[in-house]
């Protein structure tokens, strides 16, 4: 992921995949990713962690680039791909651009929650627009916060790694600012380690005005990959937006 308050050090890095055992939902992610991107079109992951939707998309031919604030993680994502056909930068995406346009730039995974402030959001949104070629998409995955928004203690739960290692979870939410405090200890047989991440989670209308902001119109919502309507009982969201001049300057060309 990015950012220093959601930072993945090598440790974290080497159980990333084990934290999120979402597999069955890669396959899916790239056939949609990959139904809105022209063939051997430009595609820029913001957020581009240990390649899980970035090497298969570049496996199919397309031009695949990643931005990402943590080097164990862009280390871990060297290690896999031996062609080196993801094309990868280290940096803060919610504060630098590349410089250059792509038909897609997506940011999945709840990774836009990492901007833990109202402004970093908007940045990371203003970025993903001025990155955006004409007739581009942009496409956010995110969790639906209503759930959380409503958790009145602390809640602990743990998660099975591996045969050595289990990871055990503190989750605390500051509902004033939106926050979500995280704890992740693993404990593996060596000295337990103890890292936090705080997140900023949005409700989709607030991101959808937070896009209006920087440019952006939303163009379509799903409730999953599959293109599941969105409803009120979802629980995440995949959202797709391009840039707001798109329509007004075909209107006026027409």
């Amino acid at each position: 992921m990015t950012l220093g308050n959601a930072h993945y050090d090598e440790k974290l890095a080497s159980v990333y995949d084990q934290m999120y055992p979402i597999e069955f939902d890669t396959n899916l992610a790239v056939e949609f990713l990959a139904g809105l991107t022209p063939p051997q079109g430009r595609i820029l992951e913001l957020g581009v962690g240990t390649g899980r939707i970035a090497l298969p998309l570049a496996e199919r031919g397309f031009q695949v680039h990643g931005i990402d604030g943590s080097e164990a993680m862009l280390a871990k994502l060297k290690d896999r791909d031996a062609k080196g056909a993801v094309t990868t930068r280290l940096g803060d995406f919610t504060e630098t651009g590349t410089g250059e346009s792509y038909d897609l730039v997506t940011l999945l995974l709840n990774t836009f929650f990492v901007a833990v402030t109202k402004e970093q959001q908007l940045g990371c949104l203003r970025l993903a627009r001025e990155q955006l070629a004409p007739g581009g998409r942009f496409v956010l995955e995110a969790f639906d916060p209503a759930p959380y928004h409503g958790l009145q203690k602390p809640d602990f739960s743990m998660r099975y790694l591996n045969e050595g290692a289990i990871m055990l979870d503190t989750l605390a939410v500051d509902r004033s600012r939106q926050l979500m405090i995280g704890t992740h200890t693993i404990v593996d047989g060596g000295p337990p380690e103890t890292k936090q991440h705080v997140l900023r989670y949005a409700f989709p209308f607030e991101i959808d005005l937070l896009a209006e902001l920087a440019g952006l119109r939303l163009v379509e919502r799903h409730e999953s990959w599959t293109r599941q309507p969105y409803t009120a009982a979802s629980l995440r969201h995949v959202s797709v937006y391009e840039s707001a001049d798109r329509t007004d300057t075909a209107q006026e060309e027409a």
